[in-house]
């Protein structure tokens, strides 16, 4: 027997339908090869220990692969194993990516120890003393190194499959679609990076937009029939304490003949499009720039629930990219082809905005947007744009809300902008301001 995990018929169809659409963990098994016997059967046992529900190591193990054996002991037996565990155990996608995470950094810590040697000589004589040992401590410490990124990449997976889907949708992505999706997020390390931080911001988005919701009531302005009990006027309250009108009273509840307030829900009512200018110039390159891509996608779920289209630009020294989302209809395709973008020219307001101001002024759908610019940058406007740009929000009922990467926002972003929200660090709490601006 080569592999040191039990497993089934189900289980391996499930490993190899994952291998099949995943180039990168095929890329990581030729990479790796190298390290015999370890890597032939490591990386489809790691899948079963975290595929399935009940793990159990087989009795009778070639010799030479009972190293693997060692290896994956040192793994699962920690708590961060078991916390991975709870996320990834009957989930085929979720498996073969903690697998690929797994795999690639015990792989990256093997090296680091300089064992190649006492491998070699494994392979040859079957004999490594205290090789063991020193693999099971390895593979513990990867367990603990990858524990926390593996909860936020599959925080990111839900994000970025859960857009895309209006109310009462239940269109779920194919086995085969969500691990091509994965494999895409998987072996690209800024997009996987930007979807980390789009799992939590997205989170935070909804906090933000339920905790409005939940703190507006409405307006009141008229009366109507219904049986709303929210909604009673005092009058019908009052039938209740009598006996022969409490009868009435539940009489024209079923009948939906009460008389309730009617009220107008201004909060959907005033909200515009949403038009998003981010700064691809070097200056984001990094942090700034995984930052900035994950906010901008994270909005796209307030938009979604709030009925309001987006438009996106990526701008530096020009315009340089820009696209028509429907929140509700976005492909995970698309989601991608944003988080990998980049330019890194220099920075220019100029442009970006005047593009904003056509696409406000030539489709009707982004009449009364809302303009959130996102840089880090120095750039000048001159008198004559300032003044066009002035008179244009104001005859088009058009807000600019900069949010500037830095500790202090410059003198152009405070004359261009009706609204400047500084971001002092690239914390996830910093985008709450965002929220409350826009929504």
């Amino acid at each position: 027997m080569k592999n040191v995990i039990k497993h089934d018929a189900y289980d391996k169809k499930a490993f190899e339908r994952f291998l099949k659409n995943s180039k990168y963990l095929q890329k990581l098994l030729g990479y790796y090869s190298q390290y015999h016997p370890i890597h032939e059967k490591l990386a489809e046992d790691t899948f079963y220990a975290f595929f399935k529900y009940v793990v159990e190591f087989n009795e009778h193990v070639e010799e030479k692969f009972k190293i693997n054996k060692a290896i994956l002991e040192g793994a699962i037996k920690n708590i961060e194993y078991e916390k991975s565990k709870l996320l990834t155990e009957l989930d085929e996608v979720n498996a073969g990516t903690a697998t690929v995470m797994f795999y690639e950094k015990f792989f990256e810590n093997l090296k680091l120890a300089k064992l190649n040697k006492e491998l070699k000589k494994f392979a040859s004589e079957g004999k490594g003393e205290g090789l063991e040992d020193k693999l099971k401590e390895i593979a513990k410490n990867t367990m603990k190194d990858i524990a926390e990124e593996v909860s936020e990449v599959m925080q990111g997976f839900n994000a970025v499959d859960s857009f895309g889907r209006g109310k009462g949708d239940k269109k779920l992505l194919s086995p085969e679609e969500r691990i091509k999706l994965a494999d895409k997020i998987l072996q690209n390390k800024k997009i996987r990076d930007i979807v980390k931080k789009l799992g939590k911001l997205r989170l935070l988005a909804i906090n933000e937009y339920k905790s409005k919701i939940k703190h507006y009531s409405g307006e009141i302005y008229s009366t109507k029939i219904g049986r709303d009990l929210k909604h009673l006027l005092p009058k019908e309250i009052a039938n209740l304490s009598d006996e022969i009108l409490y009868y009435d009273f539940l009489r024209r509840f079923v009948d939906k003949k009460l008389l309730i307030y009617d009220i107008q829900n201004k909060l959907e009512k005033q909200k515009g499009p949403i038009i998003i200018l981010l700064d691809h110039s070097g200056s984001m390159y990094g942090d700034r720039e995984i930052w900035g891509k994950a906010v901008a996608l994270s909005i796209i779920e307030i938009a979604k629930r709030e009925n309001r289209e987006i438009y996106y630009i990526a701008f530096d020294d020009g315009v340089r990219f820009e696209k028509k989302i429907n929140p509700k209809s976005i492909t995970f395709n698309e989601i991608i082809e944003i988080a990998s973008l980049y330019f890194g020219g220099g920075t220019n307001f100029i442009m970006p905005l005047n593009r904003a101001m056509s696409i406000i002024k030539e489709q009707k759908a982004f009449k009364n947007a809302d303009i959130l610019l996102i840089t880090d940058g120095y750039a000048e406007v001159n008198d004559s744009f300032l003044k066009e740009f002035e008179q244009f929000k104001n005859e088009h009922n058009v807000k600019l809300i900069s949010v500037f990467v830095e500790t202090f926002p410059t003198e152009t972003l405070k004359m261009i902008s009706d609204e400047v929200i500084k971001v002092y660090d690239l914390a996830d709490e910093e985008a709450r301001k965002i929220y409350k601006s826009i929504s």
